[in-house]
This record gives structure tokens, sequence and C-alpha cells, in this order.
């Protein structure tokens, strides 16, 4: 933003008790702001900056809107800019029974042909956070007794918040928990304020299929954050409140049937729309951006050490011999080492994997997919994506000649404590009977969910191998944080196949072929577990369970022929 003589020849819309505080000869006050220190930067993007400033008994938000281009020109000229259409719609929304931010002000910049730059001037909503922020982080840092009492009413203030809406003709387009401020008030009593209205449109009372389309873009949200009871008591809560004003969604006997509707919905939504941002790890962005150096080129995460980047990118190999690198692993494919780099709270410790390349085999495969270190990297953050556990992947290099790959480079976070399952299960078997059974089936239900978590998002991976999870153990007596890792051979798109599911499971139970640390209680416990037996029934289990052990001694009988081990 320009500074404060950009503000002259601007019209503004303030409130007489504001005009002194808020703007001054020159226009907007926002340099003498920023000089005393009352400005944070809460959002800068190309077509918008979020300002949040604190004065003795005013604490607001500045939203300022630049003209970057021929298209936003061209809006400006037959629509109201942005803070204008945001400023009307705060009115609007307001007077229509929904809560949200209460405007303060208002500046255009007029031509004459229409406004150019705007800016939008809110209160601030006192002792409000995000939703998600809220759901992500401060819930679960309160006792547990509290949490428990609060997510319900939370699920049922969401539901009714957005029936009001919804029967009040508001339509947010980018509806997720990012637009929902949360307040707690007396009692822990929610209460939920509507933000970004710049994606809003205003109806009569929307209708059921319009309603729906908005519920799961929110449920896509939704689904990960809170349980199927929950998301329940959401639904019918947002029922009660249609109910109430006529515009109930249908009969009482086939709102069930709705909610699972919405729920099938909700999950081909999620699919589709994860699979839209799986590029954006390859593109520049606040969170990505783009490497090159010599023969190499690459992405990395935005937050990574700019010193070990650099280091990188001048002798992608040098990290194997440092003195505090300890290398892991050694074969004619790949070279993995954990290595330790200086920071302000001390050493941080990483893994750093060298994928070898050149052959005229990765030649010819090159022409049909990307190289294997960026397919980790993909892969890697696309579970994340998911939010499917793995260690984060921080950087990517590719080694490249006459347009052919070589060697790949992959930089990830390091788990810490971390053993293979095998490992993992081997230690358990020293531990007394009852706390060894207990921390097992504990884990076996936790990494078949996640496997099913997996296959549910379209994901397979072709090598799920015992090597390939980590398990850590956590801080209460049967709580382990399991990982996945070694993602090269992770696919993912709209559709799964029961073959590609049953390879995946058959890869698994081929690593404890003969390991007595399972049984076939224990495999089935699995299995009961990965089809969700008390939500679907058994149906099919047994088709599932001789298909899996046939995939299992297939397996073993062909890497017995070709003289390999079972990992």
């Amino acid at each position: 933003m320009a500074n404060g003589d950009a503000s002259l020849g601007f019209s503004w819309q303030v409130p007489a008790e504001y005009q002194d505080l808020l703007l001054g000869p020159e226009g907007l006050r926002l340099d003498e702001w920023r000089a005393a220190g009352r400005v944070r930067i809460v959002k800068h993007v190309r077509y918008r900056t979020i300002y949040h400033v604190t004065m003795p008994g005013l604490t607001f938000y500045l939203k300022h809107y630049p003209v970057v281009d021929f298209r936003s020109w061209f809006r400006q000229m037959v629509r109201p800019s942005k803070a204008r259409g945001e400023y009307m719609k705060a009115i609007e929304v307001t007077r229509r029974g929904v809560a949200t931010f209460v405007p303060l002000g208002l500046g255009e910049r007029p031509t004459l042909l229409g406004a150019e730059e705007s800016y939008l001037i809110s209160r601030a909503l006192d002792e409000t956070e995000p939703l998600s922020t809220f759901i992500e982080h401060t819930l679960p840092s309160l006792p547990a007794a509290r949490r428990s009492a609060l997510v319900p009413r939370l699920a049922i203030a969401i539901g009714e918040y957005i029936g009001r809406m919804h029967d009040a003709g508001i339509l947010h387009h980018d509806l997720h928990a990012g637009n929902l401020l949360l307040r707690l008030e007396r009692d822990d009593e929610p209460v939920l304020f509507l933000v970004d209205l710049h994606a809003v449109s205003l109806h009569s009372p929307l209708d059921w299929p319009t309603s729906q389309r908005n519920l799961v873009v929110f449920n896509r949200w939704l689904a990960r954050s809170l349980s199927r009871t929950n998301r329940l008591r959401c639904w019918k809560a947002y029922c009660r409140v249609r109910n109430r004003a006529g515009e109930s969604p249908a009969p009482a006997h086939l709102r069930r049937t709705l909610a699972d509707d919405l729920e099938r919905r909700t999950a081909a939504s999620q699919i589709r729309f994860s699979l839209r941002r799986d590029g954006r790890c390859c593109a520049e962005s606040r969170c990505f951006r783009r490497l090159r150096g010599p023969g190499l080129a690459g992405h990395a995460v935005a937050d990574v050490d700019p010193w070990l980047v650099e280091t990188l990118l001048a002798d992608p190999e040098g990290p194997f011999g440092w003195r505090d690198s300890r290398i892991l692993k050694t074969s004619a494919s790949s070279t993995v080492a954990e290595i330790a780099v200086a920071g302000p709270a001390g050493p941080r410790r990483y893994i750093y994997k060298q994928i070898r390349g050149g052959t005229f085999k990765d030649a010819l495969a090159g022409l049909f997919r990307p190289p294997p270190a960026l397919r980790s990297w993909r892969s890697g953050h696309a579970m994340l994506d998911r939010s499917l556990p793995t260690p984060r992947p921080l950087l990517v290099l590719q080694r490249r000649r006459a347009g052919c790959s070589q060697d790949g480079f992959l930089l990830t976070e390091k788990i810490e404590d971390a053993l293979d399952l095998k490992a993992f299960l081997a230690r358990l078997a020293a531990r007394p009977t009852d706390e060894r059974q207990r921390r097992q089936r504990h884990l076996i239900d936790q990494l078949a969910g996640i496997i099913r978590d997996m296959h549910r998002w379209r994901l397979s991976h072709r090598d799920l191998k015992a090597a390939n999870i980590l398990v850590s153990e956590g801080g209460s007596e049967t709580a382990c944080r399991v990982c996945l890792i070694d993602l090269v051979g992770v696919t993912h798109g709209r559709r799964l196949p029961r073959r590609r599911r049953l390879q995946n499971l058959a890869r698994l139970n081929a690593s404890f072929v003969d390991n007595i640390a399972i049984n076939q209680a224990d495999r089935l416990r699995f299995l009961r577990t990965y089809m969700q037996w008390g939500l679907r029934g058994k149906t099919g289990w047994k088709t599932w369970w001789h298909a899996i052990a046939a995939a299992t001694q297939a397996k073993a009988r062909r890497n017995q022929r070709l003289g390999r081990t079972l990992g």
C-alpha cells in the first residue's frame, strides 16, 4: 500500500464520532498508526490486504482492495467497489438478524468510470477467534470434562446459526470454519459471527437444493473436525430452525435419509476438492516456493530454514558427509541419512534421502510419470492435506541432464523416538501381558483406521509394509502415533478399485506371515475396524478375508521365487 498521501482524493463514509480518530488532513492515518506500532498485517495477497489496528478504546480491521490488473479495473467499472459491496452486505446481513461484524467506515477513490482502490473499516469482535482455530488448537487444550460438555453445544450452535443464515436468504459461497468467528460467553455459550462477506449473496429464504449445496461445502470441513454423532446433532439443530421458519428441508421421517445423503455428497465433494488442491505444493504461493540451482530444480515449504535451502542447492550430496549425520540406509537405489541443523532452539534433526536415477529404465519411466522424489513430495503433501499421518516433506530437489531425470533429493521432518512396526511390536513383547495386549489392540485399531481413511480418500500405497510404518509411543498408557513413510508408491485419483485396496492390505499382511507377534485374532480385529462392522455390519467380511489371504500367499510365493525377503 502507498504512503499516507495515497489516501488523498478518497471519498469517505465514517461516523462523526470516529472521523478525527481515523482520518487526518491527508486522509487515512495509516502511516501514523504504523509509526506508533499499532498496525499488524493479518493477511496480504495480491488483491487484498487486511490490517489489525489497535487504538485506545477502539480495535478495528482495515481492508485494502487495490486495483492490480485489467480484470479488477473492469469489475470496479461495472460493479460497486469490493469495499462498498462488503459494507452494504454487512448492513443487510445485520438487518436480517444474523450476527456479523459492524462496519465503521468506507473509503473509495472515485473516477469517471467508477471507483478504483477502496478501503473497509470494521470494528473488531472482541474475544473471538476463527471457528477453525478454536476446533483445531484451543479445544484440544481444554480440560477433558469441559471439552466433552462444550463440543455438543458447539455442534448445535453451528447448526442453528447456519439454519438462520439460510432462512434469512444469506448464501456464503465460501462457507468454511475460517469465515465464522466464535465467542464463548457466560457458561460456555457459543456465539457465532459471519465474516468475509464479499463471498455472500442475498436472496429470499434458500430452497433445499441450494441449501444442500452450501451445507456440503461447510460439511467438508466439519467432517474432519467433528464426530459423526456431533455432525448429526448439528444437522438436527439446522432442521429445527428451518422447520420453525416453515422452510424445513424434508418431513421428519426423511431427515435421516437426507443426512446420510449429505454425508455421501460431502465425501465425494471432499475428494474432488482435494484433487484440485494437490498441485499447490508444486506452485509458487504463500506456503510453497520454487527452487532453482545449477542443474537442479525443486520446491520447498515457505518456512524452511533459508540457510539450509541455499546449502542443499549448492551441494545436495554434502549432508551425507556432515559430522553429525547418521546414515540410516544405503543401497543401490537410495541413501537415507539423519542430519542435524543448528537452530535458535538448538539442533533440529531431519531425514534426508537421495534417490538415485540416471539409468535407461529411469529415463524411459520419466516419459510417463514424475521422478520418484517428486512423487514422494506430492504424495506427502496430499496425505497431510487429507489429515493422514506422515512426516512433513520440507524440500525436494531433482537433478536433470539433457531433459532426463537424474538423482532426486528429499528432506522431511523426523519423527522422534519412532520405530518401524515390527521393531515396535518386538519392544511390546517385553512388556507385561496386560499392557502389551492393550497397546497392541490400540495400535491395530489406529492403523486400520488410518488405512481405511487413506482408501476413503482414494489413496493407495502399493508398498504398504511394516518397514514403511513408523510407530512412536504417546503419553498415555495405550496411546501411540502411527506415520506412513516412503510414499513413492502412493497414487491418488477419483476412484480406487477393490483389487488395489486388497493389494494394499495383502502387502501389509505379508509382512507378518511368519511373525508370531500377530495372530489370526489380531488380523480379524484389524479387518473388523477397517470395514467398520459397528457402523456398516459384517456383510462380505469373509470374502475380504479369503481374498487377502490368497493375495498374501501369492505375494510370498513371488518373493520366494525372486529371492526377496518379505519386509
